[in-house]
């Protein structure tokens, strides 16, 4: 399963939508999710067969709600999916709040 398939199973359960790099729907909330890295972690055979991903999971939601509680809700659920417990930025833009989940999850190495 690749990062962005575990990314999927662990947002999925939210109900709302999701789009890997930039969500073009017309939504108050949804999320994007993208690389921020990816290194070689387990080796046989002189090949990597399994890498650690570092990934950035993005919530957006209206400015004006709440969210400590879904915020708690996403790093479980990331954390229930074999992610490492998210490293959290909250961002306050024009009429939205981003919130930015960083944290890395092992996967096997994907065929180019």
């Amino acid at each position: 399963m690749t990062a962005y398939e575990k990314i999927v199973e662990a947002i999925k359960e939210f109900n709302y939508p999701y789009e890997p790099e930039k969500y073009k729907g017309s939504a108050e909330r949804y999320f994007t999710y993208n690389y921020a890295d990816e290194r070689p972690s387990l080796f046989a055979d002189d090949r990597a067969l399994e890498v650690t991903a570092s990934v950035q999971i993005h919530f957006y939601l209206p400015k004006h709600e709440k969210f400590a509680k879904l915020k708690r809700e996403i790093k479980e659920a990331l954390q229930a999916h074999g992610f490492t417990y998210p490293e959290v930025t909250i961002l306050t833009e024009e009429n939205k709040r981003h919130i930015i989940f960083e944290c890395d999850v092992e996967v096997e190495m994907e065929d180019e």
